[in-house]
């Protein structure tokens, strides 16, 4: 016969992986100008991000995805220096003159930490050669709290030329252990839902 399988700490991993899995998938929040039905073509990307590593590979990661879309996008790096606070006079002086139609600025708006309860396990005392195996489970079957954080972000994009908000959204991802991770998620989630509200189009 077969150890038999522990259900609830199943369930805990399984309850993380959605977690992971699904954080980002869809907007936690979205709002649009439903009055603007123009596309964009040539976008100034903005990662409002301390850390200036950081921003390099967001705006850098977010440009080559749009361009696989033969969409124009520029990194902020290239026109603004990290110490320069986004600001609507900023920006204006970093895209006069440049080819720029929308400003879409990622900001990090808050962090909060949850939890998720690990009950203690309990396991069948059958014997085989799962012997060693079930032995070593069976040394750790504490209870015990998993702690993780929950990172919301907020991407909006602004008319260039008008400074009008155009569109907002608000997602909500677990902090991983590789921040490329995030990066990656983020922008696949933001290119998604752009395309889907028309305002970036794939071109041939």
């Amino acid at each position: 016969m077969k150890p038999a399988i522990p259900f609830r700490p199943i369930l805990f991993v399984l309850t993380l992986l959605v977690l992971s899995a699904c954080a980002t998938k869809r907007p936690a929040m979205e709002w649009r100008d439903e009055g603007f039905s123009t596309e964009f073509d040539n976008i100034l990307i903005i990662a409002a991000i301390e850390r200036s590593t950081r921003r390099r590979v967001y705006e850098d990661e977010f440009v080559e995805a749009l361009e696989t879309l033969n969409v124009e996008a520029t990194p902020s790096y290239e026109l603004m220096t990290s110490s320069l606070t986004v600001s609507r006079q900023t920006v204006e002086a970093a895209i006069r003159g440049q080819d720029i139609d929308a400003v879409l600025v990622t900001r990090l708006l808050g962090v909060k930490e949850e939890e998720v309860y690990q009950p203690p396990t309990s396991y069948d005392h059958h014997r085989g050669y799962h012997r060693y195996y079930l032995h070593a489970l069976e040394n750790d079957n504490r209870a015990y709290y998993r702690r993780f954080k929950v990172l919301t972000l907020e991407t909006n994009i602004y008319d260039a030329a008008t400074n009008q908000l155009i569109w907002s959204m608000q997602s909500e991802s677990i902090e991983p252990s590789v921040p490329r991770n995030l990066i990656e998620e983020q922008i696949a989630l933001t290119i998604r839902t752009l395309q889907a509200r028309g305002l970036i189009v794939a071109k041939e």
